[in-house]
């Protein structure tokens, strides 16, 4: 995908946005839930098409529907379109995908990630998105991952961003002071996470010591 193109799309979407503010904040502060499960279904599209701003729909529905209902909505759209990638990489577009996913940085370390173990490699994907998570689905069907392992990672590992992005979104407009709290929080969760993921990671790749006999041994 042209990163033009993607910036293009979010910019257009930020001058709707900008030009539809009135009616979109009347729509947050609407207490009617008739349109929540129009959304899990708006959720998964957008969440599907890379080209749409799936944050700033994340933002909206932390904001209209709170930090539990949000981060479902959030996660269900995110945990869909990352199974439709991964089905499409492995039985339909197999070969075309996998030139695809060869042109980004760092694809050869999630490579040896997903050698030391797969499910640690998908789930710290998820929450730390140094990979673009488009080339982690896509990769992750190109290759042996059974599709239950990646299924569950992914699964887990997006509940802290979604729970993070909905409550960021419930928060944004009342309480700066929470919002800074909760995002310190997740600041520190995301350190661990790669501090024992780097150290796990490092005692895998260490060299097993060969042992070499001593004429006792003989």
């Amino acid at each position: 995908m042209k990163k033009w193109l993607i910036l293009i799309m979010y910019l257009l979407v930020i001058l709707i946005g900008f030009f539809n503010k009135e009616h979109i904040w009347q729509w947050i502060q609407d207490d009617g839930k008739a349109h929540l499960p129009l959304m899990f279904l708006f959720s998964a599209i957008i969440a599907t098409i890379p080209v749409i701003p799936f944050t700033f729909f994340s933002v909206i529905m932390g904001a209209k529907y709170g930090w539990l209902q949000g981060s479902f909505i959030i996660w269900f759209g995110g945990l869909i379109s990352c199974t439709i990638y991964f089905l499409l990489a492995r039985y339909l577009l197999t070969d075309f995908l996998k030139v695809y996913v060869r042109r980004f940085k760092h694809i050869e370390k999630f490579q040896r990630m997903i050698e030391k173990n797969a499910f640690a490699a998908v789930f710290l994907a998820r929450i730390i998105p140094i990979i673009p998570p488009p080339v982690v689905n896509i990769y992750s069907g190109v290759t042996a991952i059974a599709f239950l392992t990646y299924l569950t990672a992914t699964a887990l590992g997006k509940i802290p961003p979604a729970f993070f992005v909905a409550y960021t979104g419930g928060h944004i407009m009342t309480s700066w002071s929470k919002l800074f709290i909760v995002a310190l929080f997740y600041f520190i969760f995301v350190i661990c996470i790669l501090y024992f993921y780097k150290k796990w990671f490092a005692e895998k790749s260490s060299p097993v010591p060969s042992y070499t006999p001593t004429r006792s041994d003989d």
